[in-house]
């Protein structure tokens, strides 16, 4: 199913040598039956690492870093450009993990405005795509989207299922052992819950 979530201006501004529809196949392939976890993030990236496309670019910030914090692939090897991503993605999938975006284009080439203007809008649809696939629990990724998404989530009622009460930051610039530290910290306590 595809929803759009962010108008036409946004979206032209956005060039993408991806469609809307790309992402969606590439993200439905791996989308569990159950929802155990569902991550909750900003955009694809513009340079086209996008989570659910089967081979890394070099540039692929929340893989990686959510891959070393599930234990999926080991911290201290890198994940260089070219690496098979698919069994990766199945063992996310088979841990009822799931990942969507709140613009389901890229939005991080936009000025300052413009992304604050894409991620409101696309945080409205969000909260009827995130009611349809039932998850259990939400962690929501990155500053930018946090406020915006669990407003609207909590608007839908689903505010009880987010796990983060405060912003999990982008794996990047620095905030990569912050990202996988809080991330572990979320999975184990719901996991005891």
């Amino acid at each position: 199913m595809v929803v759009r979530a962010i108008s036409s201006p946004i979206i032209a501004l956005s060039a993408s040598r991806f469609t809307i529809e790309d992402y969606a196949r590439a993200r439905e392939k791996y989308q569990p039956h159950k929802i155990k976890i569902l991550f909750v993030a900003e955009s694809p990236p513009s340079s086209g690492g996008y989570f659910y496309f089967s081979e890394t670019i070099g540039k692929d910030h929340l893989f990686r870093e959510t891959m070393k914090a599930l234990d999926l692939w080991p911290v201290s090897r890198p994940l260089r450009r070219g690496v098979d991503k698919r069994p990766l993605l199945e063992r996310f999938r088979s841990n009822g993990f799931f990942l969507i975006d709140t613009c389901e284009l890229p939005v991080d080439k936009l000025s300052t405005t413009e992304r604050m203007t894409a991620v409101r809008r696309g945080a409205v649809g969000l909260a009827s795509r995130v009611r349809r696939l039932n998850p259990a629990h939400i962690i929501v990724v990155k500053n930018t989207v946090f406020r915006p998404v669990c407003q609207a989530l909590e608007r839908e009622g689903l505010g009880r299922r987010i796990l983060n009460k405060t912003s999990l930051p982008f794996p990047s610039h620095g905030n990569q052992k912050k990202f996988r530290n809080n991330l572990r910290q979320m999975i184990m306590r719901q996991a005891q819950s």
